[in-house]
């Protein structure tokens, strides 16, 4: 946008959604550039040595008016972005004058272009630490707040600390991603961290009108992990903790009672592993069924729990005899810090050697999901601030609404005399259609299993569902009944089933 640059113009100019520049059409190359914030700061875009630049003369205001920015904007333009040269410098030099003679000089007052030329900038070094201060110590929950001082520390500064902040670039916070690729989590934390900062140097402090350098770029992302616990394993679960409490202490097998108490109430709760650890009886609240959690990983919280949470709850406020301080805590008192070593050992004499404390959360949401309970019920239930978050358990819900259709339409036909009964001939996968649905199926081989011809054995569960038969009834050329079964059983139990239907509906099998 082009247009001659007055008072009335300037004044004019309001603030958008969006930075937006007006280019004087009287004076070419001096800019005002208008922020979303509704400031306005004189610019002078020119080419120097065939490369663009910009050099900033300041915010209009009181302490800069319009004639004092264009004054400095000719000098610029003048010098095409450097200081004047002295053209005296073949003059012949005077004497100097005697000694005693010598007057006091006034000092020179500075050029337009001394008074134009830009200050130097604090670096992202110097600015990390008021970003500490003003903004991590402040807003950030402790562990969060230690982990963005690691990452600063050992990261963002060796690579950025000592250049002026606005000369890093995208390219420069790409290059420090790349640079971590060998540790994808790492690398987004820093340029997360990275983003916040330039975040609070160009919106909270206004040092800058410069775009976020981390804008845009691709994380790598975390790979979502989903272990749920099958009912079989939930029992094998509970017999491990039973008989851990009957073991004697000092026997192998023990397990303290406060660490059994933290595991049923995660498994009951669905809460985070430190919002167990951390409840304390104050926020116990006994007459309306709840917990009041004043912070959690997404802020302050109610967590409305049932009747067999709060007999639990009975049992330890019984037995503890601590009504002041912690539900679960350690022998000292203190808050409890061996429950990742106790479930080391809790899982593998369980048999579940792959399940993670967290997977604890994750089975509480699958069994309510596969109990019809809405995704969105699931949210509020786990403390999902994005709706999101939750949608990782969708494949879960699709499954229950899929068995609820099937069982009503199956109801629906056999009631009805009138729907004549469909007789095609089964037609096992074509090329193609395997093609479609190897790579997924493939990949819930374990390492190390019984050869299995899957291709087979999803066969032979389709030829099950569409004959409506009993697994005992399955032809030879498919496997046996049990094996096929198992894995029917595993791939619904994973949401793998509903993916390799959708597959083959959509490679042409309905």
């Amino acid at each position: 946008m082009s247009r001659a640059i007055t008072k009335s113009a300037l004044r004019a100019l309001k603030p958008r959604d969006r930075m937006y520049e007006l280019t004087c059409s009287r004076l070419p190359g001096f800019v005002v550039r208008v922020l979303p914030s509704g400031k306005k700061v004189f610019l002078v875009r020119l080419t120097v040595g065939g490369r663009s630049r910009r050099v900033r003369i300041g915010a209009w205001g009181p302490g800069l008016t319009l004639e004092a920015a264009r004054e400095q904007a000719l000098q610029i333009i003048a010098n095409k972005g450097a200081p004047p040269r002295d053209r005296e410098r073949g003059a012949r030099a005077t004497p100097l004058p005697e000694r005693h003679s010598i007057a006091r000089r006034e000092p020179t007052p500075a050029s337009a272009y001394e008074r134009s030329k830009p200050t130097p900038q604090p670096t992202v070094r110097a600015l990390s630490e008021r970003f500490i201060k003003e903004y991590v110590d402040v807003y950030l929950r402790p562990g969060t707040a230690a982990c963005y001082r690691l990452c600063l520390k050992n990261h963002i500064l060796p690579a950025l600390g000592d250049r002026p902040f606005d000369t890093v670039s995208r390219r420069d916070a790409r290059a420090l991603h790349a640079s971590l690729s060998d540790r994808r989590g790492t690398a987004d934390t820093a340029l997360n961290v990275l983003g916040s900062l330039y975040t609070r140097i160009v919106d909270d402090w206004e040092l800058s009108d410069m775009r976020n350098p981390t804008a845009k770029i691709r994380r790598f992302g975390s790979r979502r992990v989903e272990r749920f616990l099958s009912p079989a394993e939930r029992r094998r679960l509970e017999a491990v903790l039973e008989d851990g409490l009957r073991i004697p202490p000092g026997k192998k097998g023990h397990l303290e009672r406060f660490s059994v108490w933290a595991i049923r109430l995660l498994m009951l709760t669905g809460l985070r592993r430190n919002e167990i650890l951390s409840l304390t009886w104050s926020m116990v609240n006994w007459q309306h069924s709840a917990l009041f959690l004043p912070e959690t990983k997404t802020g302050q919280r109610t967590v409305v729990v049932s009747r067999e949470v709060l007999e639990l709850l009975r049992e330890i406020y019984e037995t503890a005899r601590n009504p002041n301080g912690l539900v679960i805590r350690g022998r000292n008192g203190n808050k409890l810090k061996s429950l990742n070593s106790t479930w080391e050992t809790v899982r593998v004499n369980a048999g579940i050697p792959d399940v993670r404390l967290h997977d604890l959360r994750h089975s509480f949401a699958s069994d309510a999901l596969m109990s019809g309970v809405p995704l969105a019920v699931v949210g509020e239930l786990l403390g999902h601030r994005q709706p999101s978050t939750t949608k990782r358990y969708a494949h879960l819900s699709s499954s229950v609404v899929r068995e609820a259709l099937e069982t009503t339409t199956r109801r629906i036909v056999s009631a009805s005399s009138a729907t004549p009964t469909r007789t095609r001939p089964f037609v096992p996968l074509t090329d193609r259609q395997w093609r479609a649905i190897a790579p997924i199926v493939e990949a819930t081989r374990k390492p190390g299993g019984r050869p299995v011809d899957l291709r087979a054995t999803v066969d032979g569960i389709r030829w099950v569902l569409e004959h409506k038969a009993k697994w005992r009834e399955l032809p030879a050329e498919y496997g046996t009944p049990t094996t096929t079964w198992r894995w029917y059983k595993r791939w619904r139990e994973r949401g793998v089933w509903a993916q390799i239907e959708d597959l083959l509906s959509d490679s042409g099998f309905s």
